[in-house]
């Protein structure tokens, strides 16, 4: 009964016993344990270490007769040296003889591994910064008077061993010893000093392999030797032998808050039969065991002094209750007594789920983008392709929009949905960020972060980490007790995002891993993604690595980098990237099936991970699109992807073969069924009938000396109407607003001027002469604000300042414009409903268009609500409510023109729309179709990048440098020998690598005097002979869009050369230029001769 009660968390200390040829389930204390060859185990005084799913046991491998030693004032039994052994197991009772690992050294008798000198206690522990496994051991000479640490390492934990010598740490005698790695990565030893009279504890450097100096002196006078030491719950314990030589004594706990100490002394943990004598035995090693829950290992050599060869081993469970800590004695157990749990980690060369191979096959998808009522259906869409995992995001903007007011409810339900995955057996990988990308607003991360000025996001900035941990923390109380370690689904959980984009700073990726430990404890997998080219720039040797790509890479080429720098390290593309998204203004991304059904195929073939991005894109619904740089390209609401699944859950050719692909990788189980598909459904034409027009439902405004941003007025999203008089302009004057984020409309006495857009980077325009005191009005529309980049600290409305500019009778007159009354315009539904409406009538229209404001109607559902597609061809610019519910962004440039709207938020009867027009509907009507309508870009502006005629003139141009590139694939840098200064820079191509008719650049930088990259937000691209548009969207501005899949590529027979002509937007010296070719097999378009021009004054074309 005692020891069911202790078995609410249970520690253990394993035992077990072997017949030769027999599976063996038992620990049998004190008896003979054979190995798996069924040969005795010799492995004495030793410790386990855990490794890529498998347990090593190293050990004093003792053979041979045992002697006494004569005039040593105590019983010195003892014998050669024998090296150290190591056996491997997966369960902890059967054990494979791995070898000798550190053999003893015959021909020199001045060796510290010599026979005749003494070598006990080892210990090994990973490095895993530096790769390496280290050993420690106690070294003597054979009257034990040398009393040193003898210190080894090896490559592999089979070894062989490197010995590297011996030395008293701190200058302080070490005896029976341990080593023990926390938490963080630190390492110390832990040695019987001060001939056994004070225990040493001794903390190591980043190696390893010497003490940093810094120690403390335990048990003082007590004569404590045989230290075991472990951590269990944010507290340390160890367990000490006395000093009696080889006769048994009664064992002693201490347990501290603080690995250095101060140790508190707890009694004896051993209870029953012999407990006063440790059971015959003394403590050599506590170990962790994993998939058993609260399972640890308590290790004791029983020795036998006149044979040492045939000492005994006994493991026991140490049981934790009611704050005690005991250690049972136990004749004969098995681990299979204890309850056991799922765990999930990294193996050489792959992963392993309750310590078999584990292939994952992620689908990723994104909960706040599904409606609720849908989850279920598109979870057991991505369970019938014959994925095993759901990989997701956590949006902190979505969770906190405003500071210290979380929400975990609704679309919100982070815990409902893993819930959900788990009830369709599908693993979880978790990804909280804080930053995520994933063309989401801010990327994830909130705005009312920006209404701290000086905040620096995505560094070791005090307030934003204090907010991170606040933000984990909320996110670890929904669904820390569903990791793999605690029985739930989670099996990964990610630090930070694809930090190489952003920068190189080990220091916050560091901070961020200890903030996601700190909530998710220490037996959870974390990873860490980024790209093949910048994986190593911030990558932490504690956590997992993997690498994202695109469709169509060259699998081998992306993962070289990783195998060289981690040969035994599982391979996971962790966003393997099905598609692309969709931007304003710009074509509908898609990619080829084939492409995507390719690589995951091949993948599959080798045993590579995967996670497709995005499997379900889904909906930006509401304001919740991000926006792209260099320079500024929102996205779409639509976040369609071109994946497999569709934005409503249907499914595509890209499915149909995915499905098919996947079935020869389902080990003998067959396919989940295929969920029942959601109907679409028309509905008729209705006419909006009541409209509130801006101008008679402004807020009350605020009144401000200077411009501000709309954070600095406590506003995330929405609009800002910006409100001042003119002076008397008696000619046209250039109004210049620094700068409008993201979509300007001036108005001078409630006349439309023109527009600012931001994606055009415009950001003057010329105003007509006006009387003095003239109304100016600048309304600026905030869409989404950056995801991507350096760029994400993206204020909204005017950023600085407004200004006039004029020649007055041949002199420059500059004016800047202050006084403003402002008025605020929330995005929400309480703001666009509480309108004062009236019926639409024909004062209504102007030209073209009707008035900005919002339009309300109803329209009718007969029947059971289904999905539809709203239609909003004949509308401008705005947002769209249906039932309260935010749909997204509506903009008439496309591609997209109409709003996917769920049935499961229809009801039947009356529905309410409501849409907020900032341009002014040209028809205030809509209707629902079957089918979307994502590809219809209707923009007025050039596609490419060139005039027709336009013929770049580099005849009397004299280039910076000439040069090839090498034919391998990855990025190149070429140094110019001098640096050169200017505003335009042309990279020409002269012709390919393998003779490819056509040229493309994937990714291109340049550096600065000091060979750093340039910042790349101000380039635009002013001139490019040649653009494929057909093929797909590979237009010049790709080439140094921050996307390393997305390239400009010319048009296939169009002859070299071929050319780009870049303004960096100010001038600048240059000392260099790196080069990204396609990162697909056989590196397409790959560019080989080359030259690169760079002038202060534009090119002639």
């Amino acid at each position: 009964m005692k020891l069911i009660k202790y078995l609410k968390i249970t520690v253990l200390l394993l035992m077990f016993t072997h017949t030769s040829g027999i599976h063996a389930k038992d620990i049998v204390n004190g008896e003979v344990w054979l190995d798996t060859s069924g040969n005795p185990i010799n492995a004495h005084g030793g410790g386990i270490m855990y490794h890529n799913g498998r347990y090593y046991w190293y050990g004093e491998y003792k053979k041979d007769k045992t002697v006494l030693l004569e005039g040593a004032g105590w019983e010195s039994c003892r014998m050669d040296v024998g090296g150290v052994s190591c056996y491997s197991s997966t369960d902890l009772v059967n054990w494979k003889f791995e070898r000798i690992v550190l053999p003893a050294v015959a021909d020199d008798p001045s060796h510290d591994l010599h026979p005749s000198k003494v070598l006990e206690r080892p210990k090994v522990v990973y490095n895993s910064k530096t790769g390496k496994f280290v050993m420690w051991a106690h070294v003597e000479s054979a009257d034990y008077g040398k009393a040193t640490a003898g210190v080894a390492v090896s490559d592999s934990p089979t070894g062989l061993f490197t010995y590297l010598g011996s030395f008293r740490p701190n200058n302080a005698m070490s005896r029976d010893q341990t080593i023990f790695v926390d938490d963080d990565g630190k390492a110390y030893q832990f040695a019987a000093s001060e001939n056994n009279a004070t225990l040493y504890i001794n903390e190591l450097t980043e190696d390893y392999l010497r003490p940093t100096g810094r120690f403390t002196r335990n048990f003082v006078g007590q004569s404590r030797e045989a230290p075991a030491v472990f951590k269990k719950d944010g507290k340390y314990y160890m367990i000490t032998s006395g000093c009696t030589g080889w006769d048994p004594n009664t064992a002693e706990l201490a347990v501290a808050d603080s690995i250095m100490g101060v140790w508190t002394v707890a009694g004896n943990p051993c209870a029953g039969k012999d407990a006063d004598k440790t059971f015959y035995a003394q403590s050599t090693y506590v170990q962790q065991v994993y998939g058993r829950k609260n399972l640890y290992v308590a290790m004791f050599d029983r020795w036998n002094k006149y044979n040492l060869e045939d000492s005994r081993y006994v493991w026991l469970p140490v049981l934790f209750g009611n704050g005690s800590v005991t250690i049972p004695w136990r004749e004969k157990w098995s681990p299979d007594e204890f309850a056991g749990r799922e765990r999930f980690e990294a193996g050489d060369s792959t992963f392993l789920l309750n310590g078999r191979p584990f292939i994952v096959k992620a689908a990723e998808l994104h909960y706040p983008r599904i409606p609720k009522e849908y989850w279920d259906h598109r979870v057991k869409m991505c369970k019938a392709l014959g994925m095993n995992t759901v990989c997701l995001y956590v949006f902190w903007n979505s969770h906190e929009t405003e500071e210290g007011r979380f929400d975990f409810s609704g679309q919100n339900d982070l815990r409902g949905f893993v819930r959900l995955c788990e009830a369709n057996d599908m693993k979880v990988i978790l990804r909280p960020g804080p930053y995520v990308c994933a063309e989401w607003e801010m990327g994830g991360l909130p705005w009312w972060l920006l209404k701290k000025k000086d905040i620096r996001l995505r560094e070791n900035d005090p307030y934003f980490l204090e907010r991170v941990d606040v933000f984990q923390k909320k996110i670890a109380e929904q669904v820390g007790d569903l990791t793999i370690d605690k029985g739930g689904p989670i099996i990964m959980v990610q630090v930070e995002n694809e930090y190489g984009s952003y920068g190189t700073d080990k220091q916050y990726v560091s901070a961020i891993r200890d903030i996601i430990r700190k909530h998710f404890g220490s037996d959870i997998t974390l990873f860490q993604c980024d790209w093949s080219s910048n994986f190593l720039n911030n990558g932490l040797h504690d956590l997992v690595w993997t690498i994202n790509f695109g469709t169509g890479a060259d699998i081998d080429q992306q993962f070289a980098p990783l195998r060289k720098a981690r040969p035994n390290s599982p391979l996971m593309c962790s966003e393997f990237w099905s598609g692309w998204f969709d931007k304003w203004g710009a074509g509908h991304e898609v990619r080829p099936a084939k492409d995507m059904i390719a690589g995951i195929d091949e993948m599959l073939s080798k045993g590579i991970s995967f996670s497709l991005y995005m499997t379900h894109g889904g909906t930006n619904w509401g304001h919740w699109a991000g926006a792209n740089s260099p320079g500024f390209a929102p996205d779409v609401t639509s976040y369609d992807y071109d994946a497999p699944i569709s934005e409503s859950g249907q499914t595509t050719e890209k499915y149909w073969a995915l499905r098919k692909t996947l079935a020869k990788y389902q080990d003998g189980e067959r396919q989940a069924p295929v969920p029942p598909a959601i109907k679409t459904m028309e509905v008729k034409r209705f006419d909006f009938m009541e409209v509130a027009p801006l101008r008679e439902n402004l807020p009350l405004p605020k009144s401000d000396a200077d411009i501000k941003t709309m954070e600095e007025y406590d506003q995330g999203f929405g609009s800002v109407l910006y409100r001042t008089t003119l002076p008397e302009l008696d000619v046209p004057t250039l109004l210049t607003v620094s700068e409008a984020h993201d979509f300007a409309q001036i108005f001078i006495d409630g006349e439309y001027v023109g527009k600012l857009d931001r994606r055009n980077g415009e950001r003057e325009l010329m105003i007509p002469p006006c009387r003095k005191d003239a109304c100016l009005e600048i309304l600026v529309e905030a869409m989404g604000r950056i995801n991507f980049g350096r760029a994400i600290k993206d204020y909204k409305g005017i950023t600085d300042k407004v200004t006039l500019t004029a020649e007055v009778e041949g002199h420059k007159w500059e004016s800047v414009l202050r006084n403003w009354q402002v008025y605020n315009i929330a995005d929400e539904y309480h703001t666009y409903a509480s309108m004062r409406y009236r019926p639409i009538s024909e004062k209504d229209r102007s030209g073209d268009r009707m008035v900005r404001g919002a339009y309300r109607a109803t329209f009718d559902i007969k029947g059971k609500p289904s999905d539809t597609f709203l239609n909003f061809e004949t509308w401008g610019k705005g947002l769209v409510y249906v039932n309260g519910h935010p749909l997204g962004r509506i903009w008439e440039i496309g591609p997209q023109q109409t709003l996917y709207m769920p049935g499961c938020w229809l009801r039947k009867g009356a529905n309410e729309i409501i849409v907020f027009d900032m341009l002014g509907p040209r028809e205030a009507s809509s209707e629902g179709l079957p089918e979307p309508k994502l590809d219809q870009l209707l923009v007025k502006k050039r596609k490419t990048h060139r005039e027709e005629g336009q013929i770049l003139d580099l005849s009397d141009e004299i280039p910076a440098y000439s040069g090839t590139f090498r034919p391998d694939g990855g990025w190149q840098e070429v140094r110019f020998g001098a640096t050169v200064r200017g505003r335009y820079v042309c990279v020409e191509a002269l012709n390919s690598i393998n003779g490819s008719e056509t040229a493309a650049i994937a990714e291109m930088h340049l550096l600065d005097s000091k060979g750093e990259r340039l910042p790349r937000e101000p380039w635009t691209v002013l001139y490019a002979d040649s653009e494929d548009l057909d093929g797909g969207n590979h237009s010049a501005d790709k080439s140094f869009d921050l996307q390393e899949s997305t390239y400009w590529q010319t048009v296939p027979g169009v002859a070299f050369p071929h050319s780009i002509v870049i303004d960096l937007g100010a001038s600048q010296d240059i000392s260099g230029f790196q080069y990204l070719p396609r990162m697909e097999e056989g590196i397409p378009g790959a560019v080989s001769d080359f030259r690169i021009y760079v002038k202060d004054r534009p090119f002639i074309f």
